[in-house]
């Protein structure tokens, strides 16, 4: 299997993988501030893939998620972004498809609200 379609397919799977993002999200201290929204986005060029081991590291992933401080007064949302890396493991499936083992975030390097 070519090396960018490795790349495609983590970046897929990191970006929709709920458990380990919903984990960060949930480990964010809002106080009494509630999110209702989020999303994640990863670029392939920011996946290093050994092949020979089938575990990955990536750098800058961009997790946006609102924060609602407005709950108790009324609508207040605030939009924000962290960027994130981390590293994890695969396995191959079949010659064209590679499913996401481990994924670990490392620490989330800034914070920005937009």
């Amino acid at each position: 299997m070519k090396t960018e379609n490795i790349h495609c397919q983590l970046a897929t799977q990191i970006s929709n993988h709920n458990t380990t993002w919903g984990n960060l999200l949930a480990n964010t201290n809002f106080g009494n501030e509630a999110s209702s929204y989020w999303t994640v986005t990863l670029q392939p060029i920011h996946i290093s893939v050994d092949s020979i081991n089938n575990s990955f590291t990536f750098k800058n992933a961009k997790f946006l998620f609102d924060v609602n401080v407005g709950v108790s007064s009324g609508d207040d949302i605030r939009l924000f972004t962290k960027q994130v890396s981390g590293h994890g493991t695969f396995q191959f499936v079949d010659a064209k498809i590679i499913q996401l083992q481990t994924l670990i975030l490392n620490k989330a390097l800034t914070t920005q609200n937009k």
